[in-house]
């Protein structure tokens, strides 16, 4: 079921193929005129679909300048600015802003699979492009989005890990959103800075049997599992005290420091303004190939048994380009090195061809150039050119290019065989030209095409271009794409191109039939909602979740606040995933203060793997008395 709300002109198109048992591929396409539209899709099925592609096709004849799609109010993530407002929109505090953020990059941001381009300690390119690194590439986008809105925020080293730190309230607070990590003092409210840690540390020597002396890491030792390795296996596990990651990070008197050395990659200027020529494709996929940024030495690393070094979460897409030879705009977006001319403004064929042929007084190549770029990293890509050659002489000569401001100056990757006159097919992989690597990624690249016709052939020949389409390959991350989700979605487009244009947005995703998310538990048995209660360590109860499916609950995650909305924990040891389906929850003690009101909500995982959606928040109070 598709709906329409629109601004200016829209119009929709709308395709349903069936695919497999477990849903259908559904497309919806809309063409555009202005510079913002609203439309509206409704996504039928149990629970949130797969999204699979969102393409946006430049079907007007000025270049389209910044497009971007939200969907819901999210993923306007163009820079930190947008990125960090989206993140923090509900937000009225430091506090707030600081704890949304934390909770926005650990979400958004995969630990395995260090991506290893250095403008990825920005997050507009972290985010928007990988998704996934190591604890550096964490803390340093963290710390970005908090500068962004004006909250202090810095860097540091701490024994072979890396954190983030926010300053509100008077005072530094560490938020570790690789791990997923912070913790609490002894107030039970407040988050430790890393110097009060690094403190609490040396009590213990960094030994977890010694961790009852301490003020903070003896009861805050529990983290939550937070990610897996590349086999789907449990990585670090720590709720049951079993590799414990994170637990010394704090020990160790010489390793504990304020890092700057990644503000030259981090503070650099990045956003995601793109220009799309007329007739140019942006296709993003949800779901990656197998390659990706420095693919190769990844997955070398991988075999050799480091199971973290390859991604489990990424996309790609690419950037589609076949422009029209012979429209009137043709050359406003080639560049014409060396005289060459286009068939509309002489006549002759092909459409792009020599001016000045060769063999007298004119004895050099002439050269078209063609330069793409996009905010993306480039991972690779294909050239498919129809040339001409009417002659097969010395001096009729085709051949073409490739470089970047990365790699070789220029790298010669084709030239027409000997003796083949009349239209040639040119299909050249650029993926090792363009293999992504080194310090930072790629996001141009210049392909050169040089043709030469002889003066002297009789009768006179032409030497040029018929046709020409360029892919150039993208990364692309997952979680920074305009998902739909199952309801009523509400789409808005804008951009900014100036005078008449002309644009499809076609959304394809996948929907799921075959199995219904778990409902959250509606009913909390203790406390009841609003209950006062004596005790600091209750055995928290709760009937049943429903699995519309008839299928088993096979998880509850519960989640401990003391924000209303139960946005974010109190500590990440009080949001807790309980195996087995078992309905109750027993708080250890020494976590809850007297006179408080607490916030609880809770989620199910059925049995097929899929989590349904946070419930209502349930409250209760600690008494004055309480012990």
């Amino acid at each position: 079921m598709v709906s329409i709300l629109s601004i200016g002109l829209c119009c929709f198109l709308i395709a349903t193929i069936v695919s497999t048992s477990h849903g259908q591929t559904r497309q919806h396409s809309e063409i555009i005129t202005t510079n913002s539209a609203v439309y509206e899709i409704e996504v039928d099925g149990f629970r949130d679909p797969i999204n699979e592609t969102i393409i946006i096709e430049n079907l007007g004849e000025a270049p389209l300048v910044n497009p971007r799609i939200t969907v819901n109010d999210q993923y306007d993530w163009f820079d930190e600015e947008s990125m960090a407002k989206e993140a923090t929109r509900d937000c009225e505090t430091d506090e707030e802003r600081a704890l949304a953020l934390y909770e926005f990059v650990r979400a958004n941001f995969h630990h395995l699979g260090n991506a290893g381009d250095r403008e990825a300690h920005n997050p507009v390119v972290a985010l928007n492009i990988y998704g996934y690194s190591n604890c550096a590439y964490h803390a340093t986008s963290f710390v970005s989005l908090c500068r962004a809105i004006g909250i202090p925020a810095r860097v540091w080293e701490v024994w072979h890990h890396t954190v983030s730190e926010a300053y509100y309230n008077n005072a530094w607070h560490m938020l570790d959103s690789d791990i997923g990590l912070y913790y609490l003092t002894d107030d039970n409210k407040t988050i430790a800075s890393v110097e009060q840690l690094w403190q609490d540390q040396k009590i213990s020597e960094g030994l977890e049997e010694k961790a009852h002396l301490t003020t903070f890491s003896g009861r805050n030792k529990a983290l939550r599992q937070v990610y897996t390795d590349a086999e789907g296996n449990n990585a670090y596990i720590s709720q049951d005290g079993e590799q414990i990651r994170g637990y010394r990070y704090f020990h160790g008197p010489d390793f504990c420091y304020v890092q700057e050395d990644y503000d030259r990659f981090t503070y650099e200027p990045h956003t995601m303004a793109m220009t799309l020529r007329p007739g140019e494709i942006l296709k993003r996929n949800w779901k990656g190939n197998d390659t990706f940024f420095d693919h190769k030495r990844h997955k070398n690393r991988y075999e050799q048994g480091n199971k973290e070094a390859i991604p489990i979460r990424y996309g790609n897409g690419q950037i589609i380009w076949r422009p029209n030879l012979m429209s009137e705009l043709a050359p406003t977006f080639i560049n014409k090195n060396q005289a060459p001319v286009f068939m509309i403004h002489d006549g002759q064929h092909p459409p792009l061809h020599v001016r000045n042929k060769q063999g007298g007084l004119y004895d050099f190549e002439e050269r078209v150039i063609i330069k793409t770029e996009t905010p993306y990293t480039i991972i690779g890509g294909k050239v498919k050119a129809r040339l001409y050659r009417g002659a097969a002489t010395m001096w009729d000569r085709l051949s073409f290019s490739i470089k970047s401001t990365t790699g070789a100056l220029r790298k010669r990757i084709w030239t027409a065989p000997e003796d083949v006159t009349g239209s040639i097919d040119a299909e050249v992989d650029l993926d090792d030209a363009l293999y992504p690597t080194g310090e930072r990624g790629r996001h141009d690249h210049t392909l050169e095409f040089n043709f030469a016709a002889n003066e002297k052939n009789d009768p006179p020949t032409q030497s040029g271009i018929e046709s020409i389409e360029i892919v150039t390959d993208i990364q692309v991350a997952p979680n920074s794409l305009p998902a739909l989700s199952h309801g009523k979605n509400v789409i808005r487009y804008q951009d900014e191109t100036q005078g008449p244009h002309k644009v499809r947005i076609t959304h394809i995703w996948r929907e799921q039939i075959d199995t219904h998310a778990p409902q959250a538990p509606k009913t909390p048995v203790y406390p009841t909602n609003g209950q006062t209660i004596s005790e600091l360590a209750p055995d928290l109860k709760w009937e049943p979740a429903h699995e519309p499916s008839g299928d088993t609950i096979a998880q509850y995650c519960v989640r401990l606040s003391l924000d209303p909305q139960c946005r974010w924990p109190v500590a990440t040891a009080l949001e807790k995933e309980l195996a087995g389906g078992a309905t109750r929850w027993k708080l250890d003690t020494g976590w809850l203060n007297p006179d408080t009101t607490y916030y609880w909500r809770i989620k199910a995982m059925a049995n097929n793997g899929g989590w349904g959606n946070w419930g209502e928040v349930f409250n209760f109070k600690t008494a004055l008395n309480a012990k």
